[in-house]
């Protein structure tokens, strides 16, 4: 008589890891859209339309500035994402 296979205990459902793997999406998407507002802001022209010279000015560096501080936010909370999923992804059972 063949022996008997250990049973293998039941897979548990993981709230936590399906949490985390919801976090993990929206820190994804967030830093994507946060990347692409930014980059927008960088590379696109301010409309200077009945502004002075000296006010055209001060709205070019602002927009610039705050389109480079987000595309570094959103290239931060992508690469941060990107780690959550590689941390918490499925691990194949062990043979």
């Amino acid at each position: 008589m063949p022996p008997s296979p250990e049973p293998q205990p039941p897979r548990r459902s993981s709230v936590g890891r399906s949490a985390a793997l919801g976090l993990c999406g929206g820190l994804l998407l967030g830093g994507l859209g946060l990347l692409a507002a930014g980059l927008r802001a960088l590379f696109t022209a301010v409309d200077c339309a009945g502004l002075s010279g000296p006010e055209c000015e001060l709205l070019q560096q602002a927009t610039r500035e705050i389109g480079r501080m987000q595309s570094l936010s959103g290239g931060a909370l992508t690469a941060l994402g990107a780690s959550l999923f590689v941390l918490l992804r499925p691990r194949p059972p062990a043979p």
